[in-house]
C-alpha cells in the first residue's frame, strides 16, 4: 500500500493506521489492549489481524476517484484539462488537493472520463429512439446523423478548451483509451441504429463512422452558425459519401475492397494524428 493509498485508507476509517490488536488473558477473561511496536511470541497471546477487504477497498478508491473527477469537470473551463482541475475537483469533493495523484495520466484521465460519460449518455438517449432494422444494406442516415450531432453537442460546455483535449488524446500513453472510446462510440451508434451485420460490412461501417465523427468534431470546433446548422449539414454530407461507398461495395465488393482498406488505413492514421504536414 503506497503512501497515497495509506492516506485514503486513513481518511476512510477516520484514524491513523496502527499495528494489530493483541489479546491478553486476565483471570480467565479476555480483554483487548493495544500493543505498539512490541513483539509477542508467547503462545498465550493471540493476535487479531486487521482485516482489509481488498475488493471493498478498491471499490472505495474508485468511488473517490469518480467523485473527484466529476467535480473536476466544473473547473475545466477555467483550468483546462489539467492536473490543476483535478486538484480543485479533489478539494471540492472534500479531499486534499494531492489526491490528484490518483490519476497518473493527469488531464488524459479527465478527458477519458468525459468521453466515457458522454458515450453512456448517448446510449441511454438512443435506447429511447424508435428502432429501425437495416433493410437491403441501407444506412439509416437520419438516425446516424442525429446520434453524431447529439454526441458533438455534449462538448458544447467545454468547446473552447476541447482543442487541448484533442491534443492530449494524441499523446502515446493516451492513444489506447482514445481509440477504445472512439470505436466504442462507433459500435454503439451502429448497433442502436439497427446494424446487425456480421460480415465485412461490420468493420467498414464502424471504421467509416469513426472517421466521420472525428472529421465532424474538427468541423464543429470552427462552427459558429446558429444551432450548429453548418455542422449538421457537414455530417449529412459525410454520411451521404458513406452511402455511396456502401453502394459500391454492394455492387462489386472484390473490386472495391483495396480502395476500402486503403481508406480505412488512412482514417486510422487521421484518428491517431499521424497524417501531419512535414
Amino acid at each position: 500500500m503506497n503512501k497515497l493509498h495509506r492516506v485514503i485508507y486513513s481518511l476512510r476509517n477516520s484514524r491513523k493506521l496502527t499495528p494489530p490488536l493483541v489479546t491478553i488473558p486476565i483471570n480467565t477473561k479476555q480483554r483487548i489492549i493495544r500493543s505498539y511496536n512490541q513483539a509477542h511470541n508467547d503462545k498465550e497471546f493471540v493476535k487479531v489481524p486487521a482485516v482489509i477487504n481488498e475488493q471493498e477497498d478498491h471499490q472505495y478508491e474508485e468511488d473517490i476517484k469518480k467523485r473527484i473527477i466529476s467535480k473536476a469537470l466544473d473547473f475545466v473551463p477555467t483550468k483546462g484539462w489539467s492536473v490543476d482541475a483535478l486538484a480543485q475537483g479533489a478539494e471540492a469533493a472534500g479531499y486534499p488537493g494531492v489526491a490528484h495523484g490518483l490519476f497518473p495520466n493527469g488531464g488524459g484521465d479527465l478527458v477519458h472520463y468525459f468521453n466515457v460519460s458522454c458515450n453512456e449518455r448517448l446510449v441511454n438517449e438512443m435506447k429511447s429512439w424508435p428502432k429501425e432494422e437495416l433493410k437491403d444494406n441501407k444506412v439509416p442516415a437520419q438516425m446516424i446523423e442525429n446520434a453524431i450531432v447529439s454526441r458533438l453537442l455534449m462538448i458544447e460546455p467545454y468547446k473552447s478548451t476541447w482543442p487541448k483535449a484533442m491534443a492530449i488524446q494524441t499523446l502515446p500513453n493516451n492513444v489506447p483509451n482514445c481509440l477504445a472510446t472512439l470505436l466504442s462510440l462507433a459500435d454503439d451508434i451502429c448497433y442502436h441504429t439497427g446494424d446487425r451485420s456480421v460480415d465485412f460490412n461490420w468493420y467498414v461501417r464502424r471504421v467509416g463512422l469513426a472517421g466521420i465523427y472525428k472529421a465532424s468534431e474538427l468541423f464543429y470546433l470552427t462552427d459558429n452558425s446558429q444551432n450548429c446548422t453548418s455542422t449538421r449539414n457537414f455530417v449529412k454530407s459525410r454520411i451521404r459519401d458513406a452511402e455511396f461507398i456502401q453502394m459500391a461495395l454492394n455492387m462489386n465488393p472484390v473490386a472495391v475492397a483495396p480502395q476500402t482498406l486503403t481508406a480505412a488505413f488512412v482514417t486510422a492514421k487521421n484518428i491517431l494524428g499521424m497524417n501531419t504536414v512535414k
